[in-house]
């Protein structure tokens, strides 16, 4: 019920937001958003550490436009690494925030006049990128922020413009609430929350993961690699694959793969890099509709993707990182569903097999290809 947000304190659950809740199915909060609602309406630094599909979007959203309604001059930039997630977060956000309150999307393939006229001063919540919100920054576009979120920071944190970045956040006036929201958090991450947030800073890690209670691993493995094709349309085909993200590591062996499944017969749409916003939006409305089985895509487009009822996610080729495999298989096994992550090895990727069995604490199971 949403009287069960009403329980968090400080938390003020308006029409809006309890309309929100309702469309969404929302019927109590979870654990992440318990621990960290109350944080950020404190106006504290928080780092929000839990696994995907647990809420993590909604555990700083909700708070963030909170403090936007009661503090006038507020103003909350939420830094996110790819273009799919900042029109999620947006999407998200519209259905939260007050119809007052105005908010903008700045993504990389917005037509700059455009993007230009609809950021005003007037703007209080800006989601996007961090070549835009940057170039924003650098412009001095984005004047009186006192909120900003790192959503997945990782691979932000290791692009060019991370400097930048650093330097923005270190800057004394105004002083920024900082939000570090993530499924996990490697070196730079854990170096950078070090330094600007101090080892006191509250953390809400909650154990809650669905990595280890709703996905079952598995492994297929492939004896050569020119196999590795006709091997995982075998697979889709034998356990009926019909709502299944690939994952490939290089952006260029998306247009190989999409060719191959197609010419096999297989319904399949892509979102990379070289898709303009207006055609992966109709990749995802095409796999949410049941008009596509398999959804291929890679690491950078799909980090934090939020995507209904996927059922399987297909490694193609092996994660680059532990990191990277949760992110990916967190991609099914959402909101108490369960789902397979499956990965396609060859037999030089035994040894970072076992790496991921140990750190993560789960066991890949064999399947037939």
């Amino acid at each position: 019920m949403v009287s069960e947000f009403e329980s968090i304190a400080g938390f003020e659950v308006t029409e809006t937001t309890a309309a929100g809740l309702l469309r969404d199915g929302i019927q109590a909060p979870t654990p992440v958003q318990l621990a960290a609602i109350p944080t950020i309406l404190d106006g504290r630094h928080v780092v929000i550490q839990s696994g995907t599909g647990t809420g993590k979007t909604l555990a700083y959203l909700l708070p963030v436009l909170q403090r936007l309604r009661q503090i006038p001059n507020a103003r909350a930039v939420c830094i996110v690494p790819s273009i799919e997630l900042a029109m999620q977060v947006m999407r998200v956000a519209e259905r939260y925030k007050p119809a007052d309150l105005s908010a903008v999307a700045l993504v990389k393939r917005e037509n700059q006049r455009r993007k230009s006229a609809r950021l005003q001063n007037s703007t209080r919540l800006v989601v996007g990128t961090p070549e835009r919100v940057l170039e924003m920054f650098a412009e001095r576009k984005l004047r009186g922020v006192t909120m900003l979120v790192l959503d997945e920071p990782e691979p932000v944190l290791a692009s060019r413009n991370a400097a930048f970045l650093h330097e923005v956040l270190t800057r004394p006036e105004p002083k920024l609430q900082l939000v570090f929201v993530g499924a996990t958090f490697g070196i730079q991450s854990e170096q950078w929350i070090l330094e600007l947030l101090g080892h006191d800073v509250t953390r809400t890690h909650v154990d809650d993961d669905p990595l280890t209670r709703s996905i079952s691993h598995q492994v297929v493995r492939v004896r050569h690699e020119g196999e590795k094709d006709a091997t995982l349309v075998r697979f889709v085909r034998r356990h009926d694959c019909k709502r299944a993200i690939v994952f490939v590591n290089q952006p260029n062996l998306v247009r190989h793969l999409y060719r191959y499944l197609v010419e096999q017969g297989l319904a399949t749409v892509t979102l990379s890099p070289d898709r303009n916003k207006q055609q992966c939006k109709q990749a995802l409305l095409d796999f949410g509709a049941g008009k596509a089985s398999i959804l291929l895509t890679t690491d950078a487009v799909a980090t934090g993707l939020d995507v209904t009822n996927v059922k399987w996610v297909l490694h193609f080729e092996l994660p680059n990182s532990v990191e990277s495999y949760v992110h990916r298989a967190g991609r099914t096994g959402r909101a108490g569903q369960t789902g397979t992550s499956v990965l396609f090895v060859g037999e030089v990727d035994q040894t970072r097999i076992k790496r991921f069995e140990q750190k993560l604490g789960i066991a890949f199971q064999s399947k037939e290809g």
